[in-house]
């Protein structure tokens, strides 16, 4: 963790613990084991693992637990998606798409918390080559919380350097979804304007990764028409 991000996530706890651990939860007994609940019941938050939060993050509020239960989770629940613990690219989105549901009725300071470690996240992500968590997924995550995704697309340009400029190409190479979530609306437009081909350029001028140089150029030969 970096020096944003750990942070982030500290702030997480103390902001939901009003929100007690739940005494017993409701599941559809059909798809999830009186184990898998009890695993969560008796374990302390920071303790449980991703193995034991997958299928929850999966599940929470449709046919596991309540918005209750899921604000208990959701400091290790989002720790473990920003750190890579929940290897699963579906859960980030689902999980944030519940959040984005919600969280604007929350307390100021649960809200605070949860912006701080959106920023924190994308911040980290654009540090590290390849991240534990690509950025077309991070980017859905953020997207379906319902925040305005420009400010983040703002911040890749102005972090620039070869990490950011390698994940930019991955992020041009892949077609975004056509109808989109409303947060791709805002992507689309940012890939088809200048500032993308621009952080591309002058990453190539300082990379002295071969690797990392082809991949940017392929990048900037995508951007490159859309200046």
């Amino acid at each position: 963790m970096n020096d944003l991000l750990g942070p982030a996530i500290d702030r997480l706890y103390p902001a939901f613990r009003r929100h007690p651990r739940p005494s017993r939860m409701a599941y559809c007994s059909h798809c999830i084991a009186p184990a898998e609940v009890a695993a969560l019941l008796n374990t302390p938050l920071r303790a449980l693992t991703g193995q034991q939060l997958r299928r929850f993050a999966g599940k929470a509020v449709t046919t596991w637990g309540d918005v209750a239960d899921l604000r208990y989770f959701l400091p290790r629940l989002l720790e473990l998606v920003a750190t890579g613990g929940i290897d699963d690219p579906i859960v980030p989105a689902r999980l944030l798409g519940l959040v984005g549901e919600h969280w604007r009725t929350w307390p100021r300071d649960e809200q605070q918390a949860i912006e701080t470690y959106l920023d924190a996240w994308w911040r980290q992500t654009l540090t590290v080559f390849p991240a534990p968590i690509e950025v077309d997924d991070v980017l859905a995550a953020i997207g379906a919380t319902g925040v305005d995704i420009g400010p983040f697309l703002a911040a890749w340009v102005a972090h620039g350097g070869t990490p950011a400029a390698r994940h930019l190409a991955q992020q041009l190479a892949t077609p975004l979804p056509d109808p989109g979530p409303a947060w791709t609306a805002t992507v689309r437009a940012w890939r088809s304007g200048p500032e993308p081909a621009r952080l591309l350029e002058t990453a190539l001028l300082v990379t002295a990764d071969p690797v990392a140089a082809e991949e940017i150029s392929a990048g900037y030969e995508l951007a490159a028409p859309l200046r």
